[in-house]
């Protein structure tokens, strides 16, 4: 189905040009590089000719048609390019000048920077666009974005409009890994849903040739968010002058901004879209799979064009009334206001330097996951051999789970292959993080909302803990009939009586499936901490997840998996009722009934039971297991006592989070209830913050 709906993409298919780009990230080879340096070369040299060049130079411009060999490290190179200049000159340069000259809080001048940056990336590419597009000569009348389409040569495009489309995708790119680095808006999903499509759509036009109706789009989009974003920067210098001349620029900007975003995305792009539907079929009488994709996309970012346009007329009415301009999607974490909203919490701001800690984290996530995509796809055989591979595995994983021990007889054995294996680990990563996510926004989220009508922090915590609790109670649940069934089990001994002869790499169908399936499932759940509400624990769970996936691809791979499924085994049970605490706790807080938080502190209970002989008592063992008694059997190597280091690092954070449940014990002995020792910074900020506000209550009545 793949291949068929790529089957234009010249030269090779979506897949391998994408794994190819990440290997290129990941492991650049010479002669690539200087191919993509002459390519960047020559789009660049079309695109200033386009700008400053006469007619007669532009003209003489090159012309080819897409090829995703070429272009996607074309693309890999400006996105990089373009997230180093937008962080670099934000955290450099803005930042720390907006911090000398207005001497704002943190939490302003990083809205301010991010602003800043902002007004001079729209500003940048609309004045791009502005050269570029109008010098296409089908750029009007909207007949001519169709005329001759099914004849063949829409994809053939001008070296300067290739340029545009490929900086202005990889823009995009760096803006989606952006978006989960700035401050945290009330349209957090609605702006990534609109970057995701924006990505989606240019791509899908410059492949399959909807190029000119892509251009005329793209430029339609970037003019109205230059006064926006100058609008906000005005405010923010009012905010910290008081200089009413700042306010009064805020206004007519935002006036301007609302006057060209009715022009520009709703009169103008409705009639691209319209022209789209009408004209386009007229002259596409059968646009395939790849047009209706493109006509499905582009209704989407009119609708949420619409969603904006309802949020600027609420802007707008409170214009009417005589109050100031104000960011309609403005940050969760934002201060107190006054009016209606004085009182309400503030949520903390981040440490200055975090963002770029998260950064770094978040490439060096997606570059491991490049690498293994790049591993997966030497695999031999291609799909045909991934699937069926992924029938050995879950049937075997199935027989266990429903037959038990005695139809684990007729399983098949292998050892690790790191090409066959690195597909299966794409395969059940991406769908473990889609039925993470897709579950919690679409299921969790919305029915718990309609039932316990939970605050925006209150309500992601509730949903997270759902799925932990199902994430965990299932992979305990798969344990506990996998392991136990294999006959090595136990004394500890087993683990590494022949070890030196060989043979312990060799394991049956169903332990490879729980263990790819584990190591999958940490490794989404590394993406997955960046999207969670922060808790004071942020670096410590980054360490065990990174720990975990580390000490579980070592034992895999290097024969210790006897020792790591038993790891995997004891790490999972206490986590359950824990979550499950949690959310009694949660709803006890929406309803006030105290059952909720007598079944919380029970719960609370059970699960430091089961982590103190879980992961203490029994995962010590495990420990001078493989420290002491394995150096009976064989002399150990790097990888083991690799294994070794990282075995014991998981056992410290044991011992630190052990330390943390005794605090929550210490509060339930004095009748206090139950609590998550690891609780989001906003809740400590939040519980302050009501306390001054009362606090200072009560200096008034005093006064009075």
């Amino acid at each position: 189905r793949f291949r068929f709906f790529f089957a234009r993409v010249p030269s090779r298919d979506l897949g391998s040009a994408v794994v190819d780009v990440m290997a290129t990230l990941v492991l650049p080879d010479k002669k690539g590089l200087e191919s993509t340096v002459a390519e960047v070369r020559l789009l660049l040299d079309g695109l200033a000719k386009s700008i400053v060049g006469s007619s007669d130079a532009v003209q003489a411009l090159s012309s080819s048609a897409p090829d995703l060999a070429r272009d996607i490290p074309v693309c890999a190179v400006f996105s990089v390019a373009f997230f180093a200049v937008n962080w670099g000159l934000r955290l450099v340069l803005v930042e720390p000048l907006v911090a000398s000259l207005f001497g704002m809080k943190p939490a302003k001048v990083r809205k301010f920077a991010q602003s800043v940056m902002e007004a001079l990336f729209y500003g940048g590419f609309t004045s791009i666009g502005v050269f570029v597009v109008p010098s296409q000569p089908w750029v009007w009348p909207s007949n001519k974005w169709w005329n001759g389409f099914s004849a063949g040569g829409h994809e053939i495009m001008r070296a300067d409009l290739r340029c545009y489309y490929i900086m202005y995708i990889s823009r995009y790119v760096q803006m989606v890994f952006s978006v989960l680095l700035e401050p945290k808006r009330k349209d957090f999903f609605e702006m990534l849903l609109h970057h995701f499509v924006t990505v989606v759509v240019t791509y899908v036009s410059y492949v399959y040739g909807w190029n000119r109706v892509g251009v005329v789009t793209m430029l339609l989009l970037d003019p109205a968010d230059v006064p926006l974003h100058l609008a906000k920067v005005c405010k923010y210098s009012y905010e910290a002058t008081k200089r009413k001349i700042w306010q009064t620029l805020a206004d007519r900007l935002f006036e301007l901004f609302a006057l060209s975003f009715f022009v520009t995305r709703l009169v103008m792009y409705s009639y691209v879209v319209s022209s789209a539907c009408i004209e386009g079929m007229h002259h596409i009488p059968e646009p395939g799979i790849q047009g209706w994709t493109c006509l499905a996309l582009l209704c989407t970012l009119l609708v949420l064009q619409l969603y904006w346009m309802f949020l600027i007329m609420k802007v707008a009415i409170r214009l009417l009334k005589g109050t100031s301009v104000e960011d309609v999607r403005s940050d969760d974490e934002s201060s107190p206001r006054s009016g209606d909203e004085r009182g309400k919490v503030t949520l903390p701001r981040e440490p200055k330097g975090d963002g770029v800690w998260r950064a770094v984290y978040a490439v060096s996530v997606l570059a491991v996951f490049a690498r293994q995509a790049r591993v997966a796809y030497s695999t031999r055989g291609g799909v045909e051999s991934i699937l069926t591979e992924l029938q050995v595995l879950l049937g075997g994983l199935t027989t266990v789970i429903v037959g038990g021990s005695q139809a684990a007889a007729k399983l098949t054995y292998s050892a690790p292959d790191i090409p066959r294996d690195s597909a299966v680990f794409v395969v059940f990563t991406v769908v473990l993080f889609t039925l993470n996510w897709g579950m919690r926004l679409l299921l969790v989220e919305p029915f718990v909302r309609s039932v316990l009508r939970l605050r925006r922090a209150q309500l992601a915590k509730y949903a997270q803990s759902v799925m932990e609790a199902v994430v965990y109670g299932g992979f305990m649940l798969i344990g506990l009939r996998v392991v136990p069934s294999q006959e090595w089990v136990w004394p500890s001994a087993k683990w590494w009586i022949g070890f030196s002869d060989g043979g312990h790499e060799v394991m049956r169908s169903d332990l490879r499936c729980y263990y790819i399936l584990y190591i999958s499932r940490y490794f989404q759940a590394v993406l997955s901490v960046l999207l969670e509400a922060k808790r004071k624990d942020f670096v410590e769970m980054i360490v065990h997840h990174v720990v975990t996936v580390v000490v579980i691809y070592i034992s895999y791979v290097y024969g210790w998996n006897r020792v790591g499924v038993v790891v995997m085994v004891l790490l999972d049970p206490a986590d359950v009722p824990l979550h499950l605490a949690k959310l009694c706790k949660y709803t006890f807080e929406a309803t006030k009934r105290q059952a909720w938080q007598f079944v919380a502190d029970r719960l609370f209970e059970f699960f430091a039971f089961v982590f103190f002989v879980t992961r203490l008592v029994f995962y010590g063992y495990v420990c001078w297991s493989c420290h002491i008694e394995a150096s009976l059997y064989f002399p150990k190597g790097l990888p083991e006592w690799s294994c070794v280091a990282l075995l014991y690092t998981l056992l410290f954070l044991q011992v630190y989070w052990f330390f943390l449940i005794i605090k929550v014990a210490i509060k339930l002995l004095r009748g206090q209830g139950a609590e998550d020792p690891r609780s989001d910074d906003e809740d400590e900020d939040e519980s302050t913050s009501s306390a001054q506000g009362k606090s200072k209550k009560e200096e008034t009545k005093k006064r009075k």
